[in-house]
């Protein structure tokens, strides 16, 4: 965590990293001027990200602890980071620490993960590897004679926890660089140091023990364990033909021994084929009558070799393009245009696939919005047919009154040319009301016809619309 701290205060800072390459050029110009970063997921050991923050150590104080409080005051205050960043390059407690994790990656892991980085196949020699660093980690923390010379489920079935099969302080192995710095801690953070440093290894042993499988020899159990590979039948018979291959006097040195020759000391080294170059000779092997002799451990071999040990492969190939493909202006422009017209493609795609569910909710609106004024039109309309049977009746009333009031005159009647006034002036009165009542209702109706109208012609307009960027888009 606290190298990952000081390669990210640097991490998309050109200014930062230059003023570090400065202050390191202080010191010692042909000094390494990177700090790494690691990831569990890449090849880059942690063994070599703390190795790089050590080579720094000092020049990292001065841009830290000088440099960025007499330049930069605005940019360390109130920051997390640099605190932390700070702590780290003043806290001996913290500097025992990472060379502690220093001690574990070059004396137990390193060798490990080196080795399963090669290209060839190396799944035949993972149990034993892991069984091999299972063991170192134990002998790292527990008496010699508990460990012994315990291999496979007898290293498992150890208890790594008991108190009495611990090494003490003095001889649990921390390392010799860490033990000088024992010298600079408090009795009490020696005493936290140490509770950690058990911690750890009961952790990894714990972790390491998880993993591992109690190892077995027997190709019916590797067979079955392969799934859908091998039929029932071809279960039973890769067993008669490792019984077979086991016999097999046929086996030239040559297919499993490269070289034979002298090292510095005088003693014999061999050097091994690769584990795919043995077995393709084995395999090969043909009865009398030109038949293969192994067409089941054919199978069942090759879909084991080509399990995968690591990755990397896969870090290889990241290397290999990095070499093969430069980077420049051309390519950079290049991968933006092209991550921009996919961006846009994307953007488009998730329109048009938008596109029918907003036109489903536009048109179901639509239609519950033109059914709403069909209700107020019929509403309307059947108000105005009751207005207009009113009006009807107030004429009528009129009318009649009318010809009472000619008829009145005409015999001098006064009390009949009085009613039919009253009469006259009510008609009219009344005709008046509804003929307002009339124009309101008709504003209203045009107000909703025309609405209806323009929405019509708007769903339209967008179903028009709509299949012309189809088309384009189809184009």
């Amino acid at each position: 965590c606290e190298c990952i701290d000081i390669y990210s205060w640097f991490k998309q800072s050109p200014a930062r990293k230059q003023d570090l390459m400065d202050t390191i050029d202080d010191f010692n110009c042909v000094m390494e001027k990177t700090i790494l970063y690691f990831a569990n997921t890449r090849w880059v050991l942690l063994g070599k990200v703390i190795t790089r923050v050590f080579i720094l150590w000092e020049p990292l104080q001065e841009y830290f602890l000088v440099y960025l409080p007499e330049n930069q005051k605005l940019q360390v205050q109130n920051n997390d980071r640099y605190e932390k960043i700070k702590e780290t390059l003043t806290s001996y407690v913290i500097k025992i620490r990472l060379q502690f994790v220093l001690f574990l990656c070059e004396t137990i892991f390193d060798r490990f993960l080196t080795l399963f980085q090669q290209e060839a196949p190396l799944i035949h020699v993972l149990h034993y590897e892991l069984s091999s660093l299972y063991r170192l980690v134990l002998l790292q923390f527990l008496t010699t004679d508990y460990v012994g010379d315990k291999v496979d489920g007898f290293l498992l079935d150890l208890d790594f926890k008991l108190n009495e099969k611990q090494l003490n302080n003095k001889q649990i192995r921390i390392g010799e660089e860490t033990r000088k710095l024992l010298n600079h801690l408090t009795q009490k953070e020696r005493e936290t140091f140490f509770e950690d440093v058990k911690k750890i290894y009961h952790t990894t042993a714990e972790y390491l023990k998880k993993i591992s499988v109690q190892y077995s020899d027997e190709i019916v159990r590797i067979a079955r364990a392969v799934p859908g590979l091998l039929t029932a039948r071809e279960i039973d018979y890769s067993r008669d033909e490792w019984l077979i291959y086991s016999l097999d006097n046929n086996i030239d040195e040559n297919w499993y021994i490269k070289e034979k020759k002298k090292d510095c000391s005088g003693s014999e080294l061999i050097i091994y084929h690769r584990i795919d170059y043995y077995w393709n000779k084995v395999l090969n092997i043909t009865t009398a009558n030109g038949i293969a002799k192994y067409p089941t451990l054919n199978k069942l071999i090759k879909s084991i070799l080509i399990i995968p040990h690591g990755n990397a492969d896969v870090e290889r190939g990241f290397s290999i393009n990095e070499n093969l493909v430069p980077i420049n202006k051309e390519i950079i422009k290049s991968v933006r245009t092209s991550s921009f017209l996919y961006k846009q493609d994307l953007q488009s795609k998730k329109r048009a696939s938008q596109r029918p569910e907003k036109e489903n909710t536009e048109s179901l609106q639509a239609a519950e919005l033109c059914k709403q004024a069909l209700q107020e039109e019929d509403g309307l309309l059947s108000k105005q047919k009751a207005l207009q049977s009113e009006l009807h009746e107030a004429t009528s009333i009129i009318a009649d009154a009318s010809g009472r009031l000619q008829l009145a005159i005409k015999n001098k009647d006064n009390l009949e040319i009085q009613r039919s006034t009253i009469l006259i002036d009510g008609g009219n009165t009344k005709s008046k009301a509804i003929n307002e009542q009339l124009s309101k209702v008709i504003e209203e109706l045009i107000k909703i016809q025309t609405k209806r109208k323009n929405n019509f012609t708007q769903q339209q307009q967008k179903r028009q619309k709509t299949l012309t960027n189809a088309s384009i888009i189809l184009n």
